[in-house]
């Protein structure tokens, strides 16, 4: 099982959804919700680790959403690698 959150740290609305396998498409339904919650003339940043299905034009249909990947190999900047 796979499980994706997000919260927003300013006011703390989340979206989440569990899975039994992950892809692109997977990647895709999870953004769109995000999309849809971001309060007008907002804007969301993902950032995502290397993972396969977290590929670079992930958010292409979104106006609202970009992603940061994180660099390779740089466990110190994505805190669940600390758990």
């Amino acid at each position: 099982m796979h499980t994706y959150f997000s919260v927003c740290v300013t006011n703390g609305a989340n979206e989440s959804m569990v899975v039994t396998f992950v892809n692109k498409e997977i990647m895709k339904t999870h953004l769109l919700p995000i999309s849809k919650a971001t309060v007008s003339n907002s804007h969301v940043v993902v950032i995502m680790d290397g993972a396969g299905w977290h590929v670079d034009n992930i958010d292409a249909r979104l106006d609202n959403v970009s992603i940061i990947k994180l660099p390779p190999y740089s466990p110190e900047l994505n805190p669940i690698e600390q758990v």
